[in-house]
């Protein structure tokens, strides 16, 4: 068993670093090639936008059949899109079909991720033990914090020495990988049930928002996501055009925010149980975008890198707690339709927040966009202390 839990945990790892890198890919690609902050909103929103349908689909049949089986095949999506990358980076400058084929591609992956979170989730349930599962979940998002700040230093490293098209190789490998180390994971349909995916997806949703802690503990993600999504869209263009990084430096001062997350998880492992659960996820959505904000005003490598270290941290707690929180509590039968649930949010949100980023962006600039932005999720996050009293009571896990 503790073998089989390492090998997933490998597995999620690889793959949570092709997908990041794939997010990156979709905004960083189209700031770069099309020099468009417009087309690399949309393109990340395309990205995050499928699950809004899909992720609900995604939940019930991470109930109905092996999420395993789901995994594969989100994994070989993912490197289908990989693929498509390759030919969007090999056609002439002057073709017509690199946008609409830019589009798709980035809708490919929103289609990954629409079944690729919620299958995994529901799989760890099945891999380890219920006494386990809270710190199992922290680990595993600890795994996405990692892919998410792995990602840029592996593009930049690779875009220097071999161009877009070793991003893209690059990206098909670790999905591929992934996809064999899932070989002997065996899991297994939770429910029975004949209804309807109409029906079942009801039957989910109204079991988040019969529990006020669930339905807290979403829209608590919706506040950390959106601070993600903001990240994600405008610091490349912020590290390039304000602080003028080369590309290498650009990768390095976006590689700061997986140093950043690690140490936002690995407080999270060991400070957990020791302070009050709901209060720390309050604390730590307020104080990311407060270091956001802080960030927009910065002009050097150590200020900006320090602003944006604070930023991870806080955000990456937050979300831990949030992620092993819903895992704890979401009951077995309907568990993979509550991580679809989570994970739609953890997507969506995202995708809208950095679609208005981008925007804001393209019209205002970079500096003011941030600002914006981190003031919004701010007073969201005030808001949040004084309205959640089902997170405000949630003191410690068990």
């Amino acid at each position: 068993m503790r073998l089989t839990i390492i090998i997933y945990f490998l597995s999620c790892f690889l793959a949570f670093i092709g997908g990041h890198i794939m997010n990156y890919t979709a905004i960083m690609y189209a700031q770069d090639v099309f020099g468009s902050d417009l087309l690399a909103g949309l393109g990340f929103g395309l990205c995050f936008g499928p699950p809004i349908v899909l992720g609900w689909i995604a939940g019930v049949y991470s109930d109905r059949v092996p999420p395993s089986y789901l995994v594969v095949g989100a994994q070989l999506i993912f490197a289908v899109a990989a693929g498509l990358f390759i030919v969007l980076n090999n056609l002439s400058e002057t073709s017509q079909l690199r946008i609409p084929l830019y589009l798709f591609t980035t809708f490919l992956v929103g289609v990954g991720w629409s079944f690729i979170a919620p299958s995994r989730l529901a799989a760890l349930a099945q891999i380890v033990s219920k006494q386990s599962l809270h710190q199992a979940s922290v680990i595993f998002n600890l795994l996405i914090m990692v892919g998410f700040g792995l990602a840029p230093i592996i593009i930049a490293l690779s875009k220097v020495r071999y161009g877009w098209n070793g991003v893209f190789i690059i990206v098909l490998c670790l999905f591929l990988i992934a996809t064999l180390l899932l070989g002997g994971i065996k899991t297994k349909a939770t429910t029975t049930a004949k209804q309807s995916v109409l029906s079942q997806t009801r039957e989910g949703l109204s079991g988040v928002l019969a529990s006020p802690l669930l339905r807290q503990l979403m829209v608590c993600s919706m506040l950390i996501y959106a601070l993600m999504g903001v990240m994600q869209v405008l610091l490349p263009r912020f590290a390039s055009s304000v602080l003028a990084f080369e590309e290498m430096q650009r990768g390095m001062f976006l590689g700061v925010l997986a140093v950043s997350l690690i140490l936002g998880g690995v407080l999270c492992m060991v400070f957990s149980k020791r302070l009050p659960t709901g209060p720390s996820i309050t604390v730590g959505i307020i104080l990311g975008a407060a270091a956001i904000f802080a960030t927009a005003y910065t002009n050097s490598m150590t200020t900006a890198s320090a602003a944006l270290m604070c930023a991870g941290v806080a955000g990456g707690y937050a979300a831990s707690l949030i992620v092993a929180g819903l895992q704890q509590h979401a009951p077995d039968h309907i568990r993979g339709r509550v991580m679809s649930i989570y994970t739609i949010t953890s997507q969506v949100i995202p995708a809208f927040a950095g679609l208005m980023a981008g925007i804001l962006s393209q019209y205002l600039g970079v500096m003011q966009a941030m600002q914006i932005g981190a003031v919004v999720i701010v007073m969201l996050g005030i808001f949040a202390v004084f309205k959640l009293s089902a997170v405000r009571a949630y003191t410690s896990v068990k």
